[in-house]
């Protein structure tokens, strides 16, 4: 769905074998530059030394981390740009390249403050005929790293994991030490402050906005009385920021409302704020009146601006939701309400065990899973949990480097999931060839082309899903291989 650009800038005796997490020759585990962004990176100032030989390659870890295992730099920039989509991206490029100068220059003896990871990509394929020179072309002599040109799975993770819109140069920026997001929105950032001022754009935290006067009542609201920020200390919170006058927020803004009751008909504390983009308040007095949330007082022009940078808001209509302490558990609501709509993974935090959607269907094709169908009634649901979630935690506490607020891109993630009735576990039984029963427990990994159903009959426990588990981890279980899989193999063995 298009976007509007807004005027405003478990228990300890479970022990599940696994396999182990990816580390270092001296057993340590990798450092996160390493797990992201693989082990080589390439050097663009170095690409045409090596024209009729493969471009060397680089350590990642060596080159983004000191021996010691310090970040080298205090920002790593992610830049996405495109290869023939018109100047747009070349002209960003030597904005960027500016920019890179300046943060690094008079540093002294002091560590790195920005280095760039470069991720080449292309709009239009049938006009390349030579990826490798097109590749070297678009980044020679530029100061900072590339990924590799042919590590197009690597390619596809980065592009898959933060998003990218073909065509758009993005720059996204992470921090060195965690490789956390400061800001999604580099470019625009970059911009609006050429030399690095302010670089590298830390927002401020969402509560001195939302604590800087009143939140008043929609016209859709039960009650008219205003709330202060402090009456919400216990609720989870979404910060919506849509206008009138933009085609994808109207649209939108229906489906938050039936979620939103929906979300809290479960018991759970969750509030709405809508942040208003609107050009007039009038425009702002009729969008507000069918809505049942709270809003920001249109008067308060600064603290709806305050509001947006301190959520990095890009564009209309963004649903950002906030922990009740107003910490950030996601920038991307909408996108989670949409595929989502009935709020089952609410408050869409990073869990051990999810309710399968087409998102997280997607990442499928490089993880193995764990998956539990069933027929989706919430009985059903909180069993599928209950026997699920012991064996994903012991699993998870296996791992040293396990952070539950970080996406770790290794093949070796198994992954935990309910699958509902519902389209999107249609598409996947006919993809792996599993008939319709119910509850069926299965161990699916795409990238093997495999999978493992549970004996027809057994019964599923926490005791029976933890054995599954380790015979499937230690390779002791029957294994099927995958329809489509299948299929191709057929395809590509059919005599001439």
């Amino acid at each position: 769905m298009a976007a509007c650009i807004s005027e405003q800038a478990p228990s300890a005796s479970v022990n599940v074998a696994r396999k182990p997490a990816s580390s270092t020759a001296a057993g340590k585990p990798t450092c996160w530059q390493h797990r992201l962004l693989g082990k080589q990176l390439a050097r663009c100032s170095q690409v045409n030394n090596a024209r009729d030989a493969k471009t060397k390659p680089l350590d990642a870890t060596a080159s983004l981390v000191t021996e010691d295992g310090r970040p080298v730099c205090e920002i790593i920039g992610m830049y996405f740009s495109f290869v023939n989509p018109g100047a747009t991206c070349d002209d960003f490029t030597r904005q960027l390249v500016e920019l890179y100068a300046s943060v690094n220059a008079d540093n002294g003896e002091r560590r790195k403050r920005f280095e760039v990871v470069h991720v080449v990509l292309w709009s239009n394929v049938t006009d390349v005929l030579d990826f490798e020179e097109s590749f070297r072309a678009h980044v020679a002599d530029l100061p900072w790293l590339a990924v590799p040109n042919n590590d197009y799975e690597r390619k596809t993770r980065l592009t898959r994991r933060y998003r990218i819109k073909a065509g758009v140069p993005t720059l996204i920026l992470l921090e060195g030490s965690n490789g956390s997001v400061v800001t999604r929105g580099g470019v625009e950032r970059t911009v609006a402050d050429p030399a690095g001022a302010e670089f590298p754009w830390r927002p401020p935290h969402p509560k001195a906005a939302l604590e800087d006067g009143p939140l008043l009542p929609c016209g859709g609201r039960d009650s008219n009385e205003p709330m202060l920020h402090e009456e919400l200390r216990h609720c989870f919170k979404g910060v919506y920021f849509s206008a009138h006058w933009c085609p994808p927020c109207k649209a939108f803004t229906p489906q938050l409302v039936d979620t939103y009751q929906r979300i809290r008909e479960r018991g759970h504390d969750f509030e709405v704020i809508f942040v208003s983009s609107d050009r007039s308040e009038d425009s702002y007095n009729a969008y507000t009146e069918t809505m049942p949330w709270l809003k920001i007082p249109f008067s308060q022009e600064e603290r709806r601006r305050k509001l947006a940078r301190a959520l990095d808001v890009q564009a209309i209509p963004t649903l950002v939701i906030l922990d009740p302490r107003d910490n950030i558990i996601t920038l991307d609501g909408r996108t989670e309400l949409i595929e989502d709509p009935e709020g089952l993974n609410f408050p869409w935090t990073s869990r051990l065990v999810n309710i399968l959607t087409e998102k997280y269907a997607t990442s499928l094709h490089d993880a193995p899973a764990i998956i539990l169908f069933v027929e989706g009634e919430d009985c059903e649901i909180q069993f599928g949990e209950s026997v699920l979630l012991p064996t994903a935690q012991a699993y998870r506490r296996d791992r040293p480097d396990y952070d539950p607020n970080y996406d770790d891109p290794d093949d070796d993630t198994l992954q935990f999931y309910i699958a509902l009735d519902c389209e999107t576990s249609d598409i996947l039984r006919e993809f792996i060839g599993l008939d319709d029963a119910v509850p069926l427990l299965t161990a699916i990994d795409i990238p093997r082309g495999i999978y493992v159903v549970m004996e027809d009959g057994a019964e599923i426990t926490v005791d029976s899903v933890q054995q599954f588990v380790d015979g499937f981890l230690n390779n002791k279980l029957p294994t099927n291989k995958i329809a489509a899989v299948r299929k191709t193999s057929k395809t590509e063995h059919v005599p001439a």
